[in-house]
């Protein structure tokens, strides 16, 4: 195994480890000073509005205007990218040793490396392809976008998504004080059964 994947793996591990240690000292809180998490309870929970970030994504950002002033210059940044992409993937690259990199770091089949990337390659031409179409229409004819335009330009609205974050939601927390010996003993023997085997394991 990897060092780097080994660092990762021993961090989750004591990560869990802690969590079940914490969850243990909050079980035993809601079994003899329950109102100890009440009163943290009454700091943590503090409204947060969304409304704030839905003005701000509510507002217009209009770039057709600079986008038609300036169509030329766009049309052949797109159109140099789109050359670029195909010039590199159709001449410049060199799919032989690219798979082979690819096997040795991942270590997978030769064959479904070589699959994936032949798929990745047509993907990318396809896509360098429709770019430089869609450039020359922009250098040469921009007009014709508009009507795409109108249609992609479509708004949506974000309130409505946004509309349960604004509801209140404490049922869980009137569900828990309202047990809190059941869900102490239960939180406790959670972190107890989560914590024995990763302690065993982390040895």
């Amino acid at each position: 195994m990897d060092t780097i994947e080994t660092i990762l793996l021993r961090a989750l591990l004591y990560f869990l480890i802690i969590g079940s240690f914490a969850g243990l000292i909050l079980g035993a809180i809601l079994i003899f000073r329950p109102h100890w998490l009440k009163w943290a309870s009454l700091i943590c929970n503090r409204w947060i509005s969304t409304r704030p970030l839905d003005k701000i994504l509510e507002s217009t950002i209009k770039l057709d205007p600079w986008f038609h002033h300036y169509h030329r210059a766009v049309g052949a940044f797109i159109l140099t990218g789109a050359l670029y992409i195909l010039y590199f993937f159709s001449v410049q690259i060199d799919k032989a040793s690219a798979i082979a990199s690819l096997t040795n770091r991942f270590h997978l089949p030769l064959d479904y490396l070589a699959a994936i990337f032949g798929q990745m390659v047509l993907i990318e031409l396809l896509g360098a392809m429709f770019a430089l179409i869609i450039s020359l229409f922009i250098i040469f004819s921009p007009n014709l976008l508009r009507k795409f335009e109108r249609s992609a330009n479509e708004w949506v609205s974000l309130r409505r998504a946004l509309k349960p974050l604004e509801t209140w939601h404490n049922g869980v927390d009137e569900f828990t004080f309202r047990h809190t010996q059941l869900m102490g003993v239960m939180l406790i023997l959670g972190s107890v059964y989560l914590m024995t085997p990763l302690t065993l394991w982390a040895r």
